[in-house]
């Protein structure tokens, strides 16, 4: 509904907020709070940092007899005339009194004004305009607002004030992502895994199959008794079983909550300091899964942490080593603020680091989640316009700083409610997404499923999982698995495979190409690659590594060492596993090996023998110039005698164009 007054012979327009932003006429928005009645000296973080946010308004003082009006004076980057100004309003709305346009001559020009025998009518939105009859003859830089302290009851009374040189009117200031849904299919997941009591906090394991999530007990008198951790699994037609509580030693007396979960699904991190008599102090802990029981939580120690807010939340990214963090610092501009950490070792990381104004508001910006992608972060909060409480939000990692994004976008009314949506999940998948929610029949927070339209997952990924075997028994040894990522830097990573405990898993962003090497003392790794730069889809897939246990008889295909068609020179991916191969001859002073070197059947045989026996040469001289004695390295070219896989095709003649490695001597 349109409520249309004139008044000073100005139309002030109220509007609904809907969801599709106007961004074609050219509106600018305050960038800069200059003045403020409530404290005239403002401190830095009065500075809006974006067009999307007016942060850092000083609180004004609720019901304050001396002062019958505050009033806030805010500054455009861009000085023009203007036709139109639109006000963004948080509840309760109704509180403009007067609004004056200062020229760059510091000259004041009404705008509007609400006399004293008049009242503004709020309307049901947040958002009002004032339409001018034609272009100012001044141009316009900044806008003056007096308020109505009597009407103020709460702090930051104003989100953001935006000017246009159009009269068509802003209808709505909420940043809604271009892909957002117009509408998705919202689940209540019902009594097996909400109660009578509040749920939230839900973290989905990254293969959708396990759900825990936090349960809050009320006692019969109203008030909080404890929260403790629960957890779900699905069964195999895909329903969520009967909730079961996680039990000790996760779950105490106390109040107790999961912030996330690992990409294997065996490290949990939980809310708070376990402490070996049975209490809980403020921090962090992890606890790993063996089978089916939970070790007891050791602290998880960051560099300088501490927090002035009683809440926190905390994400881990898919790969581990990715830490981001709500919570309040000394560098927080608002309440809570997003900050991220970097791990240093198996239990220590980096001081938290402050995310930056893009995508910190002045509320509290809480529930961060990291997709699977590694670079698409979720979020809640209130500190952007909304269409409710607290909205969940989209951000994009623009570099490997971590500290840089993209300008947050609101998921739309499909997925964001009128009431408080926050800690949204997902798993690797992407295809459902877990939120909590109010639910207005039951007026408490319960845990919602959505389908999610692929157009608004984010970047898809794979998904591999396997063992490590013994290239002589095929029995799973447990190692080291060093993943190095070759895209526009190298990245290492490393993951520790058990048998005991099941399959490794490693989920792998697109576009790019992998190296995996298994590590263990006593066994030749055989590097393995993956290649997903022309990969565009989400898949899951099982794949093994191998080890050579070096032991005399046992021969390898090392996968690096293959050849370009009638070349000998070797790949720059061989030299690893010669140096692998270098160290582990050091290591073993009495390890004496052959070579022996193949190729496939184009060409002349003659020929083909001497390039078969070059290969081998060439390989041997690599493992001399690394300090390894002649003697301990024999060769043998084969030519074209041994193939492994059929000449029919270049790409199964590439097999064949390989150089074998056999221990001879231990």
């Amino acid at each position: 509904m349109i409520h249309t007054y004139f008044i000073n012979r100005l139309a002030l327009v109220v509007l609904i907020l809907i969801s599709t932003p106007v961004f074609s006429q050219n509106t600018h928005w305050t960038t800069q709070i200059i003045e403020f009645s409530s404290n005239k000296i403002l401190p830095p973080s009065a500075i809006v940092s974006q067009p999307t946010q007016a942060q850092g308004i000083p609180p004004i003082p609720a019901n304050n007899n001396a002062l019958q009006e505050e009033y806030l004076v805010m500054m455009f980057d861009t000085i023009m005339p203007i036709r139109q100004v639109a006000i963004l309003e948080n509840q309760p709305q109704g509180s403009i009194k007067k609004v004056i346009a200062i020229d760059y001559q510091k000259q004041e020009h009404v705008l509007f004004e609400v006399s004293p025998d008049e009242s503004i009518i709020p309307g049901k939105g947040k958002l009002f305009n004032i339409i001018l009859p034609k272009l100012t003859p001044y141009n316009v830089q900044s806008i003056k607002l007096f308020l109505n302290a009597e009407k103020i009851s709460n702090t930051y009374p104003i989100e953001a004030i935006g000017i246009s040189n159009s009269p068509q009117i802003i209808q709505s200031y909420i940043r809604v992502a271009a892909d957002a849904p117009q509408k998705v299919i919202r689940e209540n997941l019902g009594k097996t895994i909400n109660s009578k009591h509040q749920e939230f906090a839900p973290v989905i394991s990254s293969d959708g199959n396990t759900l825990y999530y936090t349960r809050n007990y009320i006692s019969m008198f109203g008030k909080e008794k404890d929260q403790d951790i629960w957890y779900s699994t699905k069964d195999t037609d895909g329903n969520w079983n009967k909730a079961k509580s996680l039990g000790i030693p996760l779950n105490t007396d106390d109040n107790n909550a999961v912030f996330a979960l690992s990409s294997d699904g065996r490290e949990i991190l939980l809310m708070n300091r376990y402490l070996q008599n049975g209490k809980l102090a403020p921090g962090i802990s992890r606890s790993r899964k063996t089978g089916s029981n939970w070790s007891f939580p050791e602290e998880v120690k960051i560099e300088n942490f501490y927090n002035y807010s009683p809440n926190a939340e905390f994400s881990i990214s898919a790969d581990g080593n990715v830490m981001v963090m709500s919570i309040q610092r000394m560098q927080t501009v608002g309440k809570r603020d997003l900050y991220v950490s970097f791990k240093k070792s198996t239990n220590e990381w980096t001081e938290p680091k402050h995310m930056g104004n893009t995508i910190n508001t002045h509320e509290h910006d809480v529930t961060p989640f990291l997709a699977a992608d590694g670079k698409t972060l979720y979020f809640s909060t209130r500190g952007f316009p909304g269409f409710g409480d607290n909205d969940i939000f989209k951000t994009t990692r623009l570099d490997n700083t971590w500290l840089k994004w993209t300008t947050p976008e609101n998921l739309g009314p499909a997925i964001n409610t009128p009431f408080w949506d926050g800690y949204f999940t997902l798993p690797a998948s992407s295809d459902y997404a877990y939120m909590c929610s109010y639910n207005t029949s039951s007026q408490k927070e319960d845990i919602f499923r959505l389908l999610l339209p692929q157009s608004v997952q984010p970047d898809p990924v794979f998904v591999i999982t396997g063992e490590v075997l013994s290239t002589t028994d095929q029995k799973a040894v447990e190692c080291d698995i060093e993943m190095i990522t070759d895209n526009n830097y190298k990245k290492r990573e490393s993951s520790h495979f058990d048998p005991t405990a099941g399959l490794f898993k490693f989920i792998l962003p697109l576009k790019q190409q992998y190296e995996f090497v298994p590590v263990k003392k006593g066994y030749l790794a055989i590097t393995d690659y993956i290649d997903l730069s022309k990969e565009s889809t989400f898949k899951e897939i099982k794949k093994n590594f191998y080890l050579l246990p070096l032991e005399v008889g046992n021969k390898g295909i090392l996968n690096s060492l293959t050849f370009e068609r009638s070349l000998s020179d070797l790949q720059e991916a061989a030299y690893k596993d010669l140096d692998r191969i270098a160290q582990a001859m050091q290591e073993i002073p009495s390890l004496e090996i052959l070579f022996e070197g193949h190729t496939d059947n184009q060409g002349d045989f003659q020929l083909n023998l001497q390039l078969s026996e070059t290969r081998v040469k060439n390989a041997k001289n690599y493992l001399v110039g690394k300090g390894i004695a002649p003697e301990r390295i024999q060769t043998k070219g084969w030519g074209q005698t041994r193939p492994i896989a059929s000449n029919a095709t270049e790409e199964r003649r590439k097999l064949n164009r390989r150089v074998e490695f056999t221990v001879i001597k231990r």
